[in-house]
């Protein structure tokens, strides 16, 4: 694809869509991200700004194929970058959509780069890409409600707990609809049997200062892929041969609670509430001081 307006159709799969909001706005949306395949296994990264969101959001599902056209191609980010590949697709609302029903049996379903859990402290704060990792269930915690640094609600959290075949263990921290989203209870079902190998994509690399450990952090990007029949699972498996252990479930964190809902309200709607029907009603005002006067007793 040359840089510039595209009038060519390409057909592609949607291997995976993903909707970023404003950290500090969380209904704004800044943009929709797509991680599209070709037969040959080509990625790219495609994004859509919010005055084309509603469209592909109905037009598009993920894992379907797709032929596109009308679009534009430009350099890729200089920062977090899905897939390795120097150029990305920007879709408007001037580009067409049109579903491919009969699909080639070998057309792939997503793409991966995989860093090894050893060379994972290098990529500690790499802004650059994205990281993917492979590796074998090992703990799975409950789901926790807690408030992070400079956010105004409560963020849903999960760790999940993946080590190789030399055993070396990395935690990956799922936040928000991805912890909620995690088949945890169905995968520490079925990993009573069998080990349950998992590709984590869309990660970034974390480092807590506190205790020096390494972290993967899996946010709206963040995709998982269990038990993939790709040979880098068919290998990893391969290592440890007939054993397994069951998935520890990490009771030591405490399953979040249920929030209530919290109404806004303006100072000057609070005097015509009705007390009878808001007593146990929470209620968040946001006030401005203007001034404050200092009185002596």
């Amino acid at each position: 694809l040359m840089t510039g307006d595209c009038n060519d159709s390409i057909c592609v799969r949607a291997s995976r869509f993903w909707e970023f909001y404003d950290l500090n706005e969380e209904t704004k949306l800044l943009h929709a991200d797509l991680v599209l395949i070709d037969e040959e296994g080509n990625s790219i990264h495609a994004q859509i700004y919010p005055n084309a969101f509603q469209r592909f959001k109905t037009l598009i599902k993920e894992g379907n194929v797709y032929n596109l056209a009308c679009f534009r191609v430009r350099k890729s980010n200089d920062r977090y970058k899905p897939v390795t590949n120097e150029s990305m697709i920007t879709l408007s609302t001037w580009t067409t959509v049109e579903e491919v029903v009969e699909i080639p049996p070998a057309f792939p379903m997503f793409t991966y780069s995989l860093t090894p859990i050893e060379q994972l402290p290098s990529r500690v704060d790499y802004p650059e890409y994205f990281t993917d990792v492979i590796g074998i269930v090992t703990t799975i915690s409950n789901i926790m409600s807690l408030r992070a640094r400079g956010r105004q609600n409560d963020s849903l959290k999960r760790v999940v707990t993946i080590c190789n075949e030399s055993n070396v263990s990395v935690d990956v921290v799922l936040w928000g609809e991805r912890a909620s989203s995690f088949p945890a209870e169905q995968m520490q079902k079925e990993g009573e049997a069998h080990p349950q190998v998992v590709i984590f994509v869309g990660t970034l690399v974390k480092k807590y200062s506190s205790s020096g450990a390494v972290t993967l952090a899996g946010n709206s990007p963040c995709k998982w892929y269990i038990n993939p029949d790709v040979p880098e699972a068919r290998a990893l498996l391969s290592s440890i041969g007939k054993t397994n252990q069951p998935i520890k479930w990490d009771q030591q964190m405490t399953p979040a609670k249920a929030t209530p809902a919290v109404e806004h309200k303006k100072v000057s709607e609070i005097k015509d509430l009705n007390p009878f029907k808001y007593k146990v009603t929470l209620i968040l005002i946001f006030l401005l001081i203007h001034f404050i006067i200092h009185t002596q007793l």
